[in-house]
């Protein structure tokens, strides 16, 4: 049966040498019989329809008898919970993307345990999120110093992220995805078009430069997800 997990409930803690061995060794199999479970992640901008072929994937891999769970970002956790609440009300810019870190530092580690176990993790967001959606806020500003705020986000992960397997950019017409947003209910910050404008072109920015990211633009969603999952099922052949 298909898992939902959004993290544990409880404080996100800092990091401990035994904290971080553990994530180091997300890369290593779990034991006699048990390999390593592999990390899928879905991004895109909001209406993309990432939660819907996040939802398949998993579904598939079932079906071929692969343990898989779904998750997102953020999450249900004590910081997804508060990152959910101070998005509402406003909240400089720095604090709300290390607020998305110290969300995605707790998932982390619930992700790296669940992979050791030879579970398949399927996850809508990860570390490109923050770069593209928090490095767009800050891009002005930073563009007068001649730095970029979305390589720094992506590099502020490498130390201590799980590198996924595979990662689908899904890329799509703005409107189209804003008329999918607008069926969801009241629109939220993010959900601007001129912002996700410039949030999709960094997520194109990033992809450009980061290896194993597949950019896929088929704005027919059956297609779309059958194009992830030949992807997913290429993955599988490798033998991961």
């Amino acid at each position: 049966m298909m898992q939902r997990h959004d993290a544990p409930d409880g404080d996100v803690g800092s990091l401990s040498s035994e904290d971080m061995d553990d994530l180091l060794a997300a890369g290593e199999d779990g034991g006699p019989g048990v390999p390593r479970g592999r990390l899928v992640v879905l991004e895109g901008i909001d209406g993309t329809g990432k939660s819907h072929v996040s939802r398949r994937v998993v579904e598939h891999l079932e079906a071929r008898e692969v343990s898989a769970i779904v998750t997102s970002e953020p999450t249900d956790g004590a910081v997804g919970r508060l990152i959910k609440k101070v998005t509402e009300v406003g909240v400089d810019p720095y604090t709300e993307l290390f607020l998305f870190m110290a969300d995605r530092a707790d998932h982390v580690q619930w992700i790296a345990a669940r992979m050791r176990e030879g579970n398949w993790i399927v996850c809508d967001r990860y570390a490109m999120s923050s770069a593209a959606y928090q490095g767009t806020y800050l891009e002005e500003e930073w563009e007068t110093k001649g730095r970029d705020p979305v390589a720094w986000i992506m590099e502020m992960h490498r130390p201590w992220w799980i590198e996924p397997d595979l990662t689908v950019l899904i890329v799509d017409d703005i409107d189209r995805c804003l008329d999918r947003v607008d069926k969801r209910g009241p629109a939220t910050k993010f959900e601007r078009r001129d912002y996700l404008e410039r949030v999709q072109a960094n997520y194109l920015r990033i992809a450009e430069t980061s290896d194993g990211v597949i950019v896929l633009d088929d704005p027919d969603l059956d297609d779309l997800t059958e194009g992830v999952l030949g992807r997913v099922e290429a993955l599988l052949g490798k033998g991961l």
